[in-house]
């Protein structure tokens, strides 16, 4: 039987958005937020998983060291059978009305909808990132409601749960192409996706970033790229993405925190983008980019 560690760290609520990007850039795969909590699930199975909880606490210990208040030892550090962890997990996730129109279901949650237009996205995220809930995934949800008009050729890359890309088929976009570097989360994504019958002709691939993409997608452009990915995979990926995308196609991009934004907005101009609209929640940033039509 599977056996995961529980790692808890007591973190003011006001501090949580800053915190949980700090752990996922050093290697969370994601963070529960609690009243004043932040609690981490880390598989035994994966070698060196006690040293990436060393690798938490140093972190913290350094945000410390630039004068937050908070405590860098887990209050609590302890082993989780995985039947014990889907039962937490279950217990925390419950349906979340995210956008004015989408709202995200557990796929063990009976919900009605409560008004017509509302769109479900049903997920069960199992180890994969996007629940629907963080920040980062609501501005791209957010994003995907400003700029999809209908009928784009689309890829989202670091798919994780499929979120994006179920929610994408809701708005009307063409065929979608999703991918995933760890190939438990490719079939976690269609596992999902196989739960919304607008996601049934959706492709998942494996594929680190855009380097395994089908050379039709590349020869042929495509309108729409999604990226919701950690923020130091953001400037690798911009150039891939620049020979991908149509020129006058759109760049929906998120996991950007307060530190790196800058930085990030000048390697996207930098490379023939406009930026459209800025978006933010928190800590976290979120670009809606145009390639332009004519390159400098």
């Amino acid at each position: 039987m599977t056996t995961y560690q529980k790692v808890r760290f007591q973190v003011a609520n006001d501090l949580q958005d800053l915190v949980i990007s700090v752990l996922i850039e050093l290697g969370a795969d994601g963070v529960e937020q609690g009243d004043n909590t932040l609690t981490i699930y880390e598989d035994q199975a994966n070698e060196g998983f006690q040293k990436r909880i060393q690798t938490y606490q140093v972190g913290l210990q350094l945000l410390v060291d630039q004068g937050l208040s908070l405590n860098p030892e887990p209050v609590l550090n302890e082993p989780l059978t995985s039947k014990a962890y889907a039962n937490e997990w279950k217990n925390y996730y419950h349906a979340t009305r995210v956008t004015s129109r989408f709202t995200v279901v557990p796929a063990w949650e009976d919900y009605k909808k409560e008004q017509e237009q509302e769109k479900l996205v049903v997920m069960d995220p199992d180890q994969a990132f996007g629940t629907g809930t963080h920040p980062t995934t609501s501005l791209m949800l957010q994003a995907l409601e400003v700029v999809v008009r209908g009928g784009e050729q689309t890829i989202d890359v670091g798919t994780g749960s499929g979120v994006l890309a179920v929610a994408a088929k809701h708005l009307g976009v063409g065929d979608v192409l999703a991918t995933d570097i760890d190939a438990l989360s490719v079939q976690t994504a269609k596992n999902n996706l196989s739960l919304n019958p607008v996601g049934k002709d959706v492709s998942v691939i494996v594929s680190d970033l855009m380097q395994d993409v089908p050379t039709d997608f590349v020869e042929k452009g495509v309108d729409l790229v999604l990226a919701n990915i950690l923020a130091d995979v953001i400037e690798p990926l911009i150039p891939q993405v620049r020979q991908v995308l149509k020129p006058g196609g759109q760049f929906l991009v998120s996991g950007i925190y307060d530190d790196v934004s800058d930085g990030i907005e000048t390697a996207l101009v930098a490379h023939g983008f406009t930026i459209l609209q800025k978006m933010q929640s928190g800590t976290w940033h979120a670009f809606i980019c145009q390639l332009k039509e004519e390159l400098e």
